[in-house]
This record gives C-alpha cells, structure tokens and sequence, in this order.
C-alpha cells in the first residue's frame, strides 16, 4: 500500500456527519428545532453522567442537542451580527436556503425574531439572515447561488481586493 492509499483512510476521508449543542433544556430545544426549522427527533438517549442527547436530522445534516444536568453558559457578551466574530469560538451554524424572502416569512410566521433580516453580501452576491435559537446561539441561512458555490470551491469573491 502507498503512502497516499494510507494517507485516504485517514484525514483524507474527512467529512462533517454532526454539529453537537449544549442546550439549557433538552425539551425546549427539541420543540424549537423541530417546530422552527423541521428537524426531525432521530433518538433520544441518556449519556455518561447523567448527560442526556437527542439527534435531529434534516436533509442529511444531523445536530447532537446535548444537555448536561447543571448546564453553565459562559458567554459573557452577545453580539449581534457581524459583530459576534469578535468573540472566539463557534460562531454560528449556517444553511443554505433557495429562496432567502420565503424562508424568512416561514420562520416569523413561527415566531422567529430576525435580528439581521435579508442583508445583501455585496462580495458574494448574496443575502443572509440571522437569528437566534432559544438558548442564543447564533443561526444564519445564506440564499443559494452561483457564487457562494464558486467561492466555496474556489477562494474567490466577485468584489475580492
């Protein structure tokens, strides 16, 4: 076996099955995923101490809600967008939507506050919505199009310097 054959099982192989939640309550944030976006309740299971998940899954992408029996949230300052990118970590999850006007009647017809409503992405041609789940972490839908696919395959941006 050459060492590229080796190199192929291993980091090569790589691929995102999952992005894992802590959540306040396991319930709420079970409804919310369920009534606001579609997610649809895989399991639900009790972990090592004490520790409980549920896997939703939509349209293959699954999220581990996880809730650990005293959670704690650390985060000391919210930001709303752009400005959350000041803060170190995972910033937020983002989904592809065609059509970003019908998604966003969807969600506030569910209640859903859009604290960044439909914000046109000049250098990638595109508009982005942002909100928040019901323990504030930060959820984007990004429109669809031609050039986000370009620049996500190619580094490159309509308007880059």
């Amino acid at each position: 076996m050459t060492q590229m054959q080796q190199q192929s099982k291993g980091i090569e192989s790589l691929q995102l099955i999952n992005v894992a939640l802590s959540v306040m309550n396991l319930n709420q944030a079970i409804a919310w995923y369920t009534d606001k976006l579609g997610f649809n309740l895989k399991y639900r299971t009790s972990a090592i101490e004490g520790i409980e998940l549920a896997l939703m899954e939509k349209n293959g992408l699954y999220i581990d809600l996880i809730h650990y029996p005293e959670p704690i949230n650390l985060e000391l300052e919210w930001k709303d967008p752009p400005f959350h990118l000041q803060i170190t970590g995972l910033r937020n999850l983002v989904f592809f939507v065609d059509d970003i006007e019908a998604a966003n009647a969807e969600l506030k017809a569910k209640g859903v506050y859009l604290m960044w409503e439909s914000n046109f992405l000049p250098h990638l041609e595109t508009k982005v919505t942002a909100f928040h789940d019901m323990d504030r972490n930060l959820i984007a839908f990004w429109e669809k199009n031609e050039q986000i696919l370009n620049y996500l395959q190619t580094g490159n941006m309509k308007n880059s310097l």
